[in-house]
């Protein structure tokens, strides 16, 4: 592979987008973003990861430590507070490589997975983003339900219009709308978090009483990792929202800056909605996370925190639309962007109406399946970049040996993934105190297989911005 090559699905797409350039929806897809494309400013990430989660599905991910695992409050605020932490770094560093590169995150990939092995991670990297999209959308459905009697269909078909129009225009778009959202979302909850010191309005019965000793077999780990999980929906987009940050000049200044307003934009917003979202799941019966809004605001308010749940649902999904918009082409399939985008929402759109009932116990199953899936694969990103390796057997490319370590990752977890009553492995039977550990174990072993079936390049690669050559 040259300096200058992009990822195959590339040069095809040049072709349908050239039509694209007088439309009001996005022309690029996967191309390599040029220094003379560049604009936007890093600050712009921070408000556009604060904004993606200041929503009501960030609440519901804390509200299950004490909703269904029985934690007391400060444990799962620790929990929280140390997987956000880890997984906020994790995201800051993955948005510095748009960037290096100016790639997305799936055409990146290519180099470290191979051409049909990141055509498979592609594939599930879509399923990610359309099942966020489901979730979130599903969530703010509850909410139109709540207010305004409209049954959860309808109310899923008329956000999923909206929301994908929203990703369909593009880039830029999706970058205003997070500069809006971020200041709406921030001003509600912060008036939330607030109300939510008062006493709760009579006629609202408490949540059951949970403890220490009420707690499921490793609710602690059980915590972190969902916490972990749910920024991990995210790692894989991160590159797509900083390409376009790709200036010619003081790239290591601009990499840092990328870095640091990734991390505090994503480490602030979780863990405040995510310990609220717990505190609250101590102290409210609920059936799903609107449930925890509602108690706290007199009925004259609810049309406007309506209002601000269909707002934070839009400021994420049109992240998850774009993006898995982006996973469909990198997969191999030839359409322009927009049109990606339009099939990533048909998709979401029936996984919404077929899955909407039973929120907590079907979204905690999510999180973990996307995390088994996912996290595997982060740890060979990290190294590649950080330290360009190659081969060590003959007869498989750098890619083809990632994408096997990554399998292998997979495979490795199977034994600890705790998911009654749809899968229980047997370390986890025999050890019910660690929790589900799946994710943790699978990350470990591809780490350690591509460090031992790879060695680091001998010579560097030099400061170009281009990927390294194999």
């Amino acid at each position: 592979m040259e300096l200058h090559d992009l990822p195959r699905a590339v040069s095809k797409e040049r072709t349908l987008q050239a039509g694209q350039r007088s439309s009001p929806f996005e022309a690029k897809g996967i191309e390599r973003v040029t220094p003379q494309e560049a604009h936007g400013q890093p600050e712009s990430l921070f408000r556009l990861w604060m904004a993606a989660n200041v929503n009501i599905t960030t609440l519901g991910t804390g509200a299950i430590a004490t909703t269904l695992l029985g934690l007391p409050l400060w444990k799962a605020a620790l929990a929280i507070t140390a997987a956000n932490f880890l997984g906020s770094l994790a995201l800051g560093l993955f948005s510095t490589y748009g960037v290096r590169y100016g790639l997305p995150m799936m055409a990146l990939c290519e180099r470290w997975f191979g051409h049909w092995g990141n055509r498979v991670l592609s594939g599930i990297n879509f399923l990610n983003g359309v099942s966020w999209f489901a979730v979130n959308t599903v969530v703010c459905a509850y909410a139109l339900e709540h207010v305004l009697s409209i049954p959860p269909a309808p109310a899923i078909f008329l956000l999923a219009a909206i929301q994908i129009l929203l990703a369909a225009v593009g880039h830029k778009l999706i970058l205003r709308a997070g500069d809006v959202c971020f200041l709406v979302l921030v001003f509600l909850f912060s008036v939330v978090s607030a109300l939510s010191l008062l006493p709760l309005p009579a006629g609202y019965a408490p949540a059951p009483k949970t403890g220490a000793e009420g707690a499921v077999p490793g609710a602690w780990l059980l915590t972190g990792s969902l916490a972990l999980s749910y920024l991990g929906g995210w790692m894989l987009f991160a590159a797509d929202y900083s390409r376009y940050l790709r200036y010619e000049s003081d790239a290591p200044s601009i990499e840092r800056q990328v870095f640091w307003h990734t991390f505090w934009g994503a480490f602030l917003s979780t863990t405040w909605i995510e310990i609220l979202g717990a505190f609250l799941g101590g102290a409210i019966r609920s059936e799903n996370p609107t449930d925890l809004l509602f108690p706290l605001l007199p009925g004259s308010l609810h049309l406007l925190l309506a209002a601000a749940i269909v707002l934070g649902t839009i400021s994420a999904n049109v992240i998850n639309l774009y993006s898995a918009g982006l996973s469909l082409l990198g997969s191999g399939l030839r359409l322009p962007q927009y049109q990606a985008s339009l099939l990533v929402g048909a998709a979401g759109l029936a996984i919404a109406l077929l899955g909407h009932r039973d929120f907590y116990h079907r979204y905690e199953g999510l999180l973990f399946l996307l995390a088994y899936l996912i996290f595997p694969r982060l740890p060979i990103l990290a190294i590649a970049h950080l330290r360009p390796r190659v081969s060590r057997i003959a007869t498989l490319d750098t890619g083809s040996i990632g994408f096997f370590c990554w399998l292998g990752g997979v495979l490795a977890s199977l034994p600890c993934i705790r998911q009654e009553p749809w899968f229980l492995g047997a370390l986890a039977a025999a050890h019910p105190a660690w929790g589900d550990i799946a994710f943790l174990v699978g990350t470990a072993v591809s780490a350690l297989l591509y460090l031992v079936l790879t060695q680091q390049e001998r010579q560097a690669t030099a400061a170009t911005g281009a990927l390294p050559c194999p």
